[in-house]
């Protein structure tokens, strides 16, 4: 059943949304910033700051959209496939870099969506005892219950990938979360690490370099994927339609989160990959999977 367009945008708390998206999405680089700065006035070092913080800015925007279009866009809605072999390669990505299985994290959505803003949403800021401050929180415990009881969470598998390398990523997930990260932070800080060997950073800097960059490169698209969207969209923002969760969009203040804080849009249309629904709407996202479509990367794109 369609939902009525409202004649106008409605705004909530407009004030505070840019300041608010800026904190979120960005203060896990800061720290990283910060601490390339730090490690230069102690020891006189000199990290290439700017040139660590333009690849911290890079590598976020790849992996928001890695996790974005295939966990999000492709597994949770199937909004569109991934050709098999960047797939493959997306999903290890999305694990190195991000700790997360797809199986889990698209049940998860997928609860999410069916139980929007009521007492058994795994994630939202406004029902009885969630808040933006424990949304994080929410979404660990909830995606560790979808680890641990696929039984009860079955209705939301449907179509979703459990093959050898889901058994890998429920291995060390089951475990807890300090095996979980024991286990990837030193294979991401020596890839890390040896990248900035290649470019020219010696070895007594670069290891230095890489554990600096672990918070801007596993925190920001985090925050980005999960405190952003699943609790700021909730809270402040506009909507363009007229129905019954407090999804809220977030642009053009989110002109670099690749479509995910046109939110609302999202709730409303969920199948429809193209998330600006607005004529002043752009959803980057979208574009860049049609743009991949073109060259055989992205099929049966929904638009």
């Amino acid at each position: 059943m369609s939902t009525a367009r409202l004649a106008r945008p409605q705004y909530q708390h407009a004030g505070l949304a840019a300041f608010a998206y800026l904190v979120i999405n960005w203060f896990p680089i800061a720290i990283s910033c910060s601490l390339f700065a730090a490690w230069n006035a102690v020891t006189g070092a000199q990290l290439p700051v700017f040139e660590l913080t333009v690849f911290l800015v890079i590598f976020r925007q790849i992996n928001v959209f890695t996790i974005s279009s295939l966990f999000h866009r492709s597994y949770s809605h199937r909004q569109f496939q991934y050709h098999p072999f960047v797939e493959y390669w997306m999903r290890r990505w999305n694990w190195l870099w991000m700790g997360t299985g797809g199986r889990a994290w698209a049940m998860l959505h997928r609860w999410h969506h069916a139980a929007a803003d009521t007492d058994e949403d795994p994630h939202s800021p406004t029902k009885a005892g969630g808040s933006l401050w424990n949304i994080t929180g929410q979404t660990v415990r909830n995606y560790t219950r979808c680890i641990h009881e696929p039984e009860t969470f079955a209705k939301y598998a449907s179509g979703l990938p459990d093959d050898r390398f889901e058994d890998f990523v429920r291995f060390f997930e089951s475990r807890g979360f300090w095996v979980l990260a024991l286990s990837r932070v030193p294979v991401v800080a020596g890839v890390l690490c040896g990248g900035f060997m290649l470019v020219g950073l010696e070895a007594a800097v670069a290891l230095p370099a890489a554990m600096m960059c672990l918070p801007g490169i596993m925190g920001s698209a985090w925050y980005s994927t999960v405190v952003m969207v699943n609790g700021l969209c909730h809270l402040i923002g506009y909507r363009i339609w007229d129905n019954d969760d407090t999804s809220t969009n977030l642009f053009p203040i989110d002109l670099l989160g690749w479509g995910e804080a046109l939110h609302h849009n999202h709730h409303q249309r969920q199948s429809r990959a193209n998330l600006g629904h607005a004529r002043w709407e752009f959803d980057s996202g979208f574009w860049m999977l049609w743009l991949l479509s073109k060259v055989g990367i992205v099929r049966n794109l929904r638009p």
